[in-house]
């Protein structure tokens, strides 16, 4: 047998299971086989080991000083697996759902669609929210889709590209009845919002970035942001209540734009965000059929 190569998975749980009774014929029945089939399995173990794992002493095997530490290391590998087992059972059984999001993302977009899918489509499938700037780690947390926004991916993930946002100026229409507002400099005279992402991730379309391309002659003298915030939807609220104008994702706002809670002046003067916004998971996630159809939901809404 090859360094890189392991020996039957078979002859391993024989020879877990035999190890702690240290009986063949009790570790016969525990399995559900013979006891020349046990025997035969850890004749065939020690030989792709080339190894002595047991010895006897009267009736009984005893495990050697070397069969003492793989058996060790054996049964905490044969531990991991009933315990991925176990998580997987209980996650089929209880219609669960881990959802990793940003936290503006997670307010503003993920959960005014998730409500409407739980509520109608899967009352049975409870949800867990995590909101974080932070990637999760997947290895240690109990994720199973990352709602982010990203340049790139890692390999080890399954991703799916949700869609590139815009940014516009949107304000609450009562501001709009207190000032003139007839062309994009008109702004100036507005109190301005600003969303400011550094350092963790590069900033949303600034002020001076839509000046410059709808209103250039206006650019130089933007005045500085009356208020700013590292939350979208911490400036998305202040917005809502009429305190200035900012420069809002079309994502977030549309259905409110739609409805006349909030307005656009200019609508379709938009600038696009650098990175698109992705939903990733670990393949195994879609072993769950409550996964299967979140995902396709998902598609549905892009």
């Amino acid at each position: 047998m090859t360094m890189s190569s392991l020996p039957s998975l078979r002859a391993l749980q024989v020879f877990e299971t035999v190890g702690h009774s240290q009986n063949i014929q009790d570790a016969a029945k525990r399995l559900g086989i013979s006891p020349g089939a046990v025997s035969q399995q850890l004749q065939l173990l020690e030989t792709e080991l080339n190894a002595a794992l047991f010895f006897k002493e009267g009736r009984r095997l005893r495990l050697t000083a070397a069969g003492l530490d793989f058996h060790q290391r054996c049964s905490s590998a044969f531990e991991l697996l009933r315990d991925a087992q176990a998580t997987l059972h209980i996650d089929q059984q209880q219609h669960s759902l881990h959802l990793s999001a940003l936290p503006s993302f997670l307010n503003d977009w993920l959960l005014p669609r998730v409500s409407s899918w739980q509520k109608n489509q899967n009352p049975i499938v409870r949800m867990h929210f995590h909101g974080s700037h932070h990637e999760p780690d997947y290895a240690n947390e109990r994720i199973d889709f990352r709602f982010t926004y990203a340049q790139s991916v890692p390999q080890s993930l399954h991703a799916l590209e949700l869609f590139t946002d815009t940014v516009l100026p949107v304000c609450h229409p009562a501001l709009l009845q207190q000032h003139a507002i007839h062309s994009p400099k008109d702004l100036h005279k507005l109190p301005l919002i600003a969303v400011d992402w550094q350092p963790r991730f590069s900033s949303p379309p600034s002020w001076v970035d839509w000046f410059m391309r709808y209103a250039p002659d206006a650019a130089h003298y933007t005045p500085a942001a009356w208020q700013s915030f590292s939350l979208s939807h911490q400036a998305l609220q202040a917005t809502r209540q009429g305190v200035g104008v900012m420069l809002a994702q079309y994502s977030y706002v549309e259905q409110e734009l739609a409805n006349g809670n909030l307005c656009a002046p200019f609508a379709g003067m938009d600038l696009p965000l650098d990175w698109p916004y992705v939903m990733t998971w670990q393949p195994h996630v879609l072993n769950k059929k409550q996964a299967r159809e979140f995902h396709r939901f998902i598609q549905t809404q892009l």
